[in-house]
């Protein structure tokens, strides 16, 4: 039996025992998608440290490179999946998808969360490209409100005051709404585009209450048609002075994952990706044409695997060799396929040149002792909760390519447990002091392709790479570019049984 028709009877077998073990009502979110040391807290705001600002999307609406670990590119950590699951209290849990979608036919739009509104200071102020903004309520059957802009839209627990002409002497409040979510747009016949603090964005705004979170309790959410949503992702994920086939083999990348992640969340939260670490950079508008033309250059193109569409991952640097999306990512049957698997060495070491190449950090062993059952009982993961300090971390398990899958960590009374080399990572890079959440970037190790070693009272980590590792790296994209290789030639080192497809025009 050839490779492709094997993949397609044992994914076939998968996706039936997925329905049947739903009850062919809905697709239970298990361990399959969620396991030990892998919680999801509804609570949980991407972006908490590794991603945009959610505490005012100020940070966003000025381009801020939050999806990466530092101001240089590309990201590092992108895409990954995001931990926060539908939000307030009225919305229904829907079924997670067993299935890859099928290419669209037509181009979409995407629904991109860029920030929130903070307790502290929920007002956000809108512009259009002319002088006036429309204003409606999804849903409702009302025509909407036409203000002049500036507006100023204030959020309280009864709801909204919209102000228009704000920060003029003819200010004037034009409606007071209820708690509902608010839709923002240009008027017909002008350009898509809405201007917040100081900063162009394509498409609508969309105000979105989280009664829920009393914190941050509104979401700022961009809804953009797709081939204009792709242009800023690749101006923030590439360095701009990167090769013209990299920008192309990035575009079709970030168009597919894009449009998996549509199908994962379009019923069942009121965003589709974030714009930081826990999705795709991006940064709105841009005027960086090599990043405009890839994504003319590849309208509409996306990767397919057995008719549908591949979730193509990509990370920085993988260090030499990729990491399998079921280890890195989470064993959702959406990364059983060939594409995103791992079945030998790579023959071609495609990254030395990268700076994240190969690192080494150092942290205090007793500390890291410390936090470590702290961060496993955040994080459900719960054969750590009785590690009693740290003997060694040994190497358990390796992929096919030689990359790290699992750690067996031994304290200091013997136990022995087992954590895939990802957690491991989260757990090292976990702030002792608050140990659900992680460090600042520049004291994090920046992947899990390590070998730990406890030396005296140090923990000794010599790594390589930065990000998951999983689909294209994206310094050995930029290698290939410069020997020669076309885009498609980058897609099928990384991608490999995947095909490149027109799927609108």
């Amino acid at each position: 039996m050839d490779s492709q028709a094997f993949d397609r009877n044992r994914r076939r077998f998968l996706i039936a025992s997925a329905v049947a073990a739903a009850g062919a009502a809905v697709v239970a979110v298990s361990s399959c998608d969620t396991p030990q040391g892998m919680k999801r807290s509804s609570n949980s705001k991407p972006g908490t440290s590794t991603g945009p600002d959610t505490a005012a999307a100020t940070n966003a609406a000025k381009g801020s490179k939050s999806a990466s670990t530092s101001p240089s590119k590309p990201a590092t950590q992108n895409p990954t999946q995001d931990a926060r699951g539908p939000t307030g209290a009225a919305e229904e849990k829907r079924p997670e998808p067993v299935e890859r979608p099928t290419p669209p036919s037509a181009e979409p739009s995407i629904r991109i969360r860029t920030g929130s509104l903070p307790k502290s200071q929920p007002q956000v102020r809108l512009e259009g490209p002319g002088p006036r903004l429309w204003i409606i309520e999804p849903g409702s059957g009302k025509p909407g409100t036409v203000a002049a802009g500036p507006v100023d839209f204030a959020w309280s627990a009864a709801g909204w005051k919209v102000t228009e002409f704000a920060g003029t002497s003819r200010a004037r409040v034009v409606a007071t709404l209820g708690p509902v979510t608010l839709e923002i747009m240009a008027l017909r016949g002008e350009p898509e585009r809405i201007r917040l603090r100081g900063v162009d964005w394509p498409g609508k705004v969309m105000l979105v209450p989280q009664p829920t979170d009393i914190e941050q309790p509104v979401d700022v959410v961009h809804e953009v048609a797709l081939e204009t949503y792709l242009p800023g992702v690749l101006a923030q994920e590439l360095f701009n002075k990167w090769g013209v086939e990299t920008h192309r083999a990035q575009a079709v990348a970030a168009r597919s994952w894009a449009l998996c992640e549509m199908q994962r969340w379009r019923n069942r939260r009121h965003y589709d990706v974030v714009a930081g670490e826990l999705g795709q950079a991006w940064i709105g508008a841009t005027k960086h044409q090599r990043s405009i033309d890839a994504v003319q250059a590849t309208r509409g193109e996306v990767l397919l695997f057995e008719s549908r569409v591949v979730p193509a991952y990509y990370s920085s640097c993988c260090g030499g060799q990729r990491a399998s999306a079921r280890d890195a990512i989470s064993s959702s049957i959406v990364h059983d396929i060939a594409p995103l698997q791992v079945s030998k060495l790579d023959g071609r070491d495609c990254c030395s040149a990268a700076p994240t190449y190969r690192w080494k950090s150092t942290f205090d062993l007793a500390t890291f002792a410390r936090t470590l059952p702290a961060w496993a009982k955040e994080e459900g993961f719960a054969s750590l909760l009785k590690v009693d300090g740290i003997r060694r971390i040994d190497i358990a398990a390796r992929n096919p390519a030689g990359r790290p899958v699992r750690f067996q960590i031994t304290d200091a009374k013997g136990l022995v447990v087992e954590v895939p080399a990802e957690r491991l990572r989260f757990a090292i890079n976990a702030d002792p002091a608050r140990p659900g959440e992680l460090r600042p970037s520049k004291e994090r190790i920046k992947s899990a392709f390590i070998e730990p070693l406890v030396l005296g009272k140090d923990l000794v980590v010599s790594g390589r790479g930065h990000g998951h590792g999983v689909g294209m790296c994206q310094y050995g994209a930029e290698a290939m570019a410069k020997k020669g290789s076309a885009a498609h030639a980058i897609l099928a080192r990384y991608y490999p049984g995947a095909q490149p497809v027109k799927s609108y025009t």
